[in-house]
């Protein structure tokens, strides 16, 4: 019997090249993060359902990949990275605030696959815990368009929300009752992905009334500048005072590309002032990249009245499909290739001196004719080739092959070096 070699629905490998620019991604975040002085940390992987299932809401609930271990606790695979942060936090009493931690790591979400969606995929997250700032708010939306920045997306939008504003307009304009308010958020949130008479289908069954919906919908689609936005909000007399605030915050810092869209209200039920999602213009098939915002409610949870928290998330594998598209940095493989009886002793030594300068280097195992292992550089990818034989031994020089011109100039292996690390 033949074993099955295909994987769980909804769960992939991640190949050689996905992992490449993953790797790139890691890289400029774990940068920018050390640039903001977050430090760098990996909640558990497996928590406590009555941890992970804390101010999520009941969509986020069914997604859990929840079993019992062998002690019969009722146990799950974390969804994100922000509840066992924020528990990690909560527990180190010792701790000083603000505390500004990070992570990136894999999480599981038993969700329907789709395009740029998974049951197990990587997420990056920037997490700040203390004193309720919209400072804070903004030094995370900053860092998160650095690290967007960093990475060479050009054509990235940061669109910002308030639920505190949606709330006060579902519960003052609308007459919904506050515990209720949480129902309509969720609708907004899918308004992205559903129509909205199948929206209003889903909400009257549920005791809403037509127009609240309608109304609530036509708030959703306020976005633009933010002073266009603010000035909207004010006329419903609405409370704006954290988005201008927060507008004021980014322009100082430098950060111009975002807008205000009441529209952006975030799926989870642990969010509770600004909220934020990073789209790509020109992939916009790819949904958010990124999002975060401010969650107040999830440390008083875990018992911390005292910490208020803001942060932001995004996924490797999103980020990765926008980034495929548009080039990165070169490549600088070098493949050294042998011929002669003698010569795989001296390029032995010619891979480890070119490792020690730190320069990506491959050879065959095992002598082969010269021309099939140019080949193998060629498929490789190899932007040069160090090519050592006989002839080359005698003179104590390398063989130098630009392999994109095919030009070839005999150096010595010094010299080699320097060409290969100006390029």
């Amino acid at each position: 019997m033949r074993t099955d070699l295909s994987l769980p629905r909804g769960i992939r490998d991640i190949e050689p090249e996905d992992y490449a620019i993953q790797s790139r991604i890691q890289r400029a975040f774990e940068e920018v993060a050390g640039l903001y002085n977050f430090q760098m940390m990996e909640p558990a992987p497996i928590e406590h359902v009555s941890i992970l299932g804390a101010k999520s809401g009941a969509d986020v609930e069914r997604e859990i990949y929840a079993f019992k271990d062998k002690g019969g606790r009722d146990v799950g695979l974390r969804f994100d990275l922000t509840v066992g942060m924020t528990r990690y936090a909560c527990s180190r009493r010792d701790l000083k605030p603000p505390v500004k931690l990070a992570a990136l790591a894999g999480v599981w979400r038993y969700d329907e696959p789709q395009h740029a969606r998974y049951r197990w995929f990587r997420q990056w997250d920037l997490e700040i815990f203390g004193p309720r700032s919209v400072g804070a708010d903004a030094e995370v939306i900053e860092a998160t368009s650095r690290l967007f920045e960093k990475l060479g997306l050009k054509g990235f939008k940061v669109s910002v929300g308030d639920r505190r504003v949606v709330e006060e307009f579902i519960t003052r304009n609308l007459g919904v009752a506050t515990q209720r308010a949480p129902e309509l958020m969720r609708a907004l949130d899918k308004a992205q992905k559903r129509s909205l008479p199948e929206l209003k289908s889903e909400y009257t069954k549920k005791g809403f009334e037509s127009k609240q919906i309608e109304s609530l919908f036509e708030l959703g689609r306020t976005s633009g500048p933010p002073a266009k936005v603010i000035s909207k909000l004010e006329e419903l007399k609405l409370d704006v005072s954290s988005l201008a605030e927060l507008k004021d915050s980014l322009s100082h810092r430098g950060v111009s590309n975002f807008e205000f869209n009441l529209g952006v209200v975030r799926g989870i039920d642990y969010y509770t002032g600004i909220v934020f999602e990073v789209y790509d213009g020109d992939h916009p098939d790819l949904g958010s990249l990124a999002g975060g915002g401010r969650y107040d409610l999830l440390p008083k949870t875990f018992g911390r009245d005292d910490l208020s928290a803001t942060g932001a998330a995004g996924g490797m594998e999103r980020i990765a499909l926008s980034l495929a598209g548009k080039g990165g940095p070169k490549r600088s493989l070098v493949y050294v290739a042998f011929a002669g009886p003698s010569a795989w002793k001296h390029a032995l030594g010619i891979q480890r001196q070119l490792r020690e300068e730190g320069i990506q280097t491959d050879a065959s195992f095992q002598e082969r004719p010269l021309s099939k292992q140019l080949e193998d550089a060629s498929r490789m990818g190899a932007s040069w080739a160090v090519i050592i034989g006989e002839k080359e031994i005698s003179a104590r020089k390398v063989t130098l092959r630009d392999m994109s011109s095919r030009g070839e100039e005999a150096l010595t292996l010094a010299s080699a070096v320097k060409r290969i690390l100006g390029s």
